[in-house]
């Protein structure tokens, strides 16, 4: 079985494994990786807080963590994010035109920036048509709109108070120590925080957010933008059957999740049952 992050919307923040909230539901859950769009959400405020999945390793009392964040402000980035993906869509496919002998080295990104939100005219090439297609940042788009709009429809429907990210089946790949596991957590979180100040940092207009997106995407930039590095806007942006995407977006959901969390009635319920 894949270790996965699980991600879960509900009524409390955990103070505790026991402290289960009054309603919760399955949004995600994600082999090998923590998605884009996990990130997006959980980029409101996110804080650390008890595990609901375990309540420690190998029959022992150590505390396990989990990250929680409000739902309406991740919501909210959700939805203009995916107003600017679609604007993206419209726009032309990022590539590297094959200069001529003649013609100047290469600009630097803040001039290939310059040109693609129109501050400057991009130069003249040989063949205007020879573009490398390994940094283009879409392919096929015959999905991406309806899965956006999906996206949109499910969490309005499973909409709570609270987000839960679960990371600990990822986590426990690589550490089995109290210490060394929350700070793995703790990471997560900082790279929450990090989509939130590159989300912050586009431009309010959504065409020109676009072109900054679709540039950051393809070419490494400066922080806090470097955050959106490797996504792809096309229908392969969580990959295919037979290659998984190296940074997906994320944009499978599914409220049947391996881990079915029980509510405060069922846990309180499963604790009294006699043995």
């Amino acid at each position: 079985m894949a270790n996965r992050s699980y991600l879960y919307s509900l009524s409390n923040q955990p103070t505790s494994h026991g402290d289960r909230p009054e309603t919760i539901s399955g949004l995600s859950e994600w082999a090998y990786n923590v998605p884009f769009m996990y990130r997006l959400l959980m980029s409101g405020d996110p804080q650390l807080c008890a595990s609901l999945i375990s309540d420690g390793l190998d029959d022992s009392d150590m505390p396990l963590y989990a990250i929680s964040g409000p739902f309406d402000a991740g919501f909210e980035r959700v939805k203009r994010f995916a107003v600017i993906v679609k604007a993206l869509i419209a726009l032309p496919a990022i590539g590297h035109p094959i200069p001529a002998a003649s013609e100047a080295p290469n600009p630097g990104f803040t001039a290939r920036l310059r040109r693609w939100v129109g501050l400057s005219h991009a130069p003249t090439v040989a063949n205007p048509a020879s573009v490398s297609a390994s940094t283009s940042t879409r392919g096929a788009i015959e999905h991406l709109p309806g899965l956006l709009d999906e996206t949109i429809v499910f969490l309005q429907a499973h909409r709570n108070q609270y987000l839960l990210l679960e990371t600990i089946e990822l986590d426990v790949m690589s550490e089995s120590e109290a210490n060394p596991l929350r700070a793995l957590v703790e990471a997560e979180m900082d790279r929450c925080r990090h989509v939130a100040a590159a989300f912050d940092a586009l431009p309010q207009d959504p065409v020109e957010a676009a072109h900054v997106l679709q540039a950051a995407a393809t070419e490494k930039s400066a922080t806090p933008l470097d955050a959106f590095f490797g996504l792809r806007f096309d229908d392969h942006c969580d990959g295919t059957r037979a290659r998984a995407a190296e940074y997906p977006l994320g944009l499978e959901w599914s409220d049947a999740l391996y881990f079915d969390l029980f509510n405060r009635e069922q846990f309180e319920a499963q604790q009294n049952e006699p043995y």
